[in-house]
């Protein structure tokens, strides 16, 4: 793969990163697809979701408690080169869910595959 230069790499990073939003407003099993293999995702509350955790990240999406987002905004968003094939984004965002209003500053590394490798969430 060739390397990407700064602004392709934003746009590229920037898409992939709402393209889980969107993903996230139908439901946890379409976030799937956009996932790495072995994803670590870190959410408020101490919660670890991974692909051998317990919960499992793909229970948690996949099950019946799992409630899509209504609606997001991303802002402040920048992103950072991790060798020739991956990037970090770290962003504020809004989001609803229900009546819930959630703020939060978050931090996702993508791999080479634009597959997301983790994601990290802290409440702002």
């Amino acid at each position: 793969m060739e390397p990407l230069t700064i602004p392709t790499l934003t746009t590229t990073i920037c898409h992939h990163e709402h393209r889980t939003w969107r993903a996230l407003c139908d439901s946890g099993s379409s976030l799937l697809p956009l996932l790495s293999t072995s994803p670590v995702m870190i959410f408020p509350g101490n919660i670890l979701l991974t692909s051998t955790s317990t919960p499992s990240l793909h229970s948690v999406l996949t099950g019946p408690d799992f409630v899509p987002w209504k609606s997001y905004t991303l802002s402040h968003d920048e992103v950072v080169p991790l060798g020739n094939d991956g990037a970090l984004i770290y962003y504020r965002v809004e989001a609803m869910r229900g009546d819930e209003k959630f703020r939060a500053i978050c931090s996702s590394g993508v791999d080479g595959g634009w597959r997301m490798k983790s994601h990290q969430q802290t409440l702002i």
